[in-house]
C-alpha cells in the first residue's frame, strides 16, 4: 500500500466559493469607496470640532468640492502601506499588481487620482454623475477600468455575506448625508460656527 502524504490530502471544500479576479462588480467597488468617504467625513467633523467649527481649506471650496482630493494621498498611502482602505477591507476586495498585493505608493497615487478625476468627475455635481455612469458601463463591458488597465492592476473580489453589503450601505449613506447636511448648516448659518464653546 502506498502512503500518503500529508500535503496530497484535499482540505478545502470543494463548494466553497473563492476569490474571484475576473468576476466584475461595479457596486461593491462604489459602495467600497463611498464607505471610505463617509469614514473620512467622520474625521473631518472631528478636525472641524478642533478648529472652533470649520474646515481648513473649506473657505477655498468653490466649485469642485475638496473631500474627495484630500482623500487621495490617504487612500495612496494606506493601499501602498496596509495593502487595502476600510471599505475594501470590509468588502473584501483587494488590489493586486503583478504578485504583489501592495501597491507601491506612486502607482497607488496614479490609481486614486485617476478614480477622482475619470470615475468621479473630481465631484462636480452633474459631471461627477455623467463620469460614474462611463466607468460602469465600461467596467461592465471590458471587465476592466480605465485606471486599473493602465498599471495592470486586478480587483479581486472575495466572497461576502449579504450583511457586510447592508452595514457598508447604511455607513456610507449615513455619514455622508450627515456631514454633508452639518457643512450645509454652517454655509446657510455661519454664526453656528463654534457654537459649542457659544453655550459655556
Amino acid at each position: 500500500m502506498r502512503v500518503i502524504d500529508p500535503s496530497e490530502i484535499i482540505v478545502e471544500e470543494p463548494n466553497k466559493p473563492k476569490a474571484d479576479a475576473a468576476h466584475v462588480n461595479p457596486w461593491i467597488r462604489c459602495i467600497a469607496r463611498f464607505f471610505d468617504y463617509a469614514l473620512f467625513f467622520l474625521l473631518l467633523l472631528l478636525i472641524r470640532k478642533l478648529f472652533l467649527g470649520h474646515l481648513p481649506f473649506s473657505k477655498y471650496e468653490r466649485l469642485i468640492p475638496f473631500e474627495p482630493f484630500v482623500w487621495i494621498p490617504i487612500e495612496a498611502l494606506l493601499l501602498s502601506t496596509w495593502g487595502s482602505t476600510p471599505g475594501k477591507c470590509f468588502l473584501r476586495t483587494q488590489l493586486k499588481a503583478g504578485k504583489k498585493f501592495k501597491l507601491d505608493f506612486t502607482m497607488a497615487l496614479r490609481r486614486s487620482f485617476a478614480v477622482w478625476f475619470r470615475g468621479l468627475g473630481m465631484g462636480i455635481v452633474g459631471l461627477n454623475f455623467f463620469c460614474l455612469m462611463i466607468a460602469y458601463n465600461k467596467l461592465k463591458l471590458l471587465k476592466i477600468t480605465s485606471w486599473d488597465r493602465d498599471d495592470h492592476i486586478q480587483v479581486i473580489h472575495h466572497p461576502i455575506g449579504r450583511w457586510r453589503i447592508y452595514i457598508a450601505v447604511f455607513v456610507a449613506l449615513t455619514g455622508t448625508l450627515y456631514y454633508y447636511q452639518e457643512k450645509r448648516t454652517e454655509v446657510n448659518h455661519p454664526s453656528l460656527k463654534g457654537r459649542g464653546l457659544e453655550g459655556n
